[in-house]
């Protein structure tokens, strides 16, 4: 049990969102940040994209089809600058699925101005799966370019078993993950690569956050 009235206060593990002296037949309902105080099974309004949650496939969709209906395959309400529908990939020419993220040792751009942090993470690297890493003839430690629509970088391999292929409609789907550490000149004195060349220029339709985590590269040895 998280939480429990005591019959003065609710206690427990956990901490209530909610007026902690109010009993439950006070009336005080728990979801104090909806004006109405009760959960929603949708949002009647604030979002831009529909009452209920749905399955988009991201702007640079690995399978090219949405499995739940062909016909939508992504979010009509998506924001998607006109200077930039010219630089948008497809499976066919960039068939890898791409996804940005940070380790422990990084903080933001920061990263390459903190000594301590460039020694724990001194160099820029990508990770690859060990069936991908076969077909491609990359081995560990080898310099690879990755790129997109948009640009490519270059990095050290790290061949792992965390990126494992994914089955989606019927089709394999390979994912390299890219740290987002490094860019312009650091404190090791090393040029490393600003690893937002590769994302795309689509918003979501509420957040407005670019398609960091999804999006299409081509893998090869540099």
């Amino acid at each position: 049990m998280l939480i429990h009235w005591d019959g003065k206060k609710w206690v427990g593990a956990d901490v209530p969102d909610f007026k902690a002296d109010a009993a439950p037949d006070s009336g005080m309902n728990p979801f104090i940040m909806n004006e109405e105080g009760v959960g929603r099974l949708f949002c009647a309004r604030k979002l831009v994209d529909g009452p209920f949650p749905e399955h988009y496939e991201p702007l640079e969709s690995p399978i090219g089809t949405n499995p739940l209906h062909p016909k939508v395959v992504q979010s009509p309400a998506m924001r998607l600058f006109d200077s930039v529908k010219e630089r948008i990939g497809t499976h066919e020419e960039f068939p890898h699925v791409g996804t940005t993220y940070r380790l422990t040792e990084h903080f933001q751009f920061w990263t390459k101005s903190v000594k301590l942090l460039m020694i724990a993470q001194p160099q820029q690297f990508i990770e690859i799966g060990e069936e991908l890493a076969k077909e491609k003839g990359i081995a560990k430690g080898d310099w690879v370019k990755v790129s997109s629509k948009r640009g490519w970088i270059k990095a050290k391999a790290v061949v792992t078993k965390r990126m494992m292929p994914l089955q989606i409609n019927g089709k394999t789907v390979h994912q390299i993950g890219i740290p987002l550490h490094g860019g312009w000149v650091n404190v090791s004195g090393e040029k490393q690569f600003i690893v937002n060349t590769l994302t795309p220029f689509v918003g979501d339709c509420n957040t407005q956050t670019p398609e960091y985590k999804t999006f299409l590269v081509n893998i090869e040895k540099a």
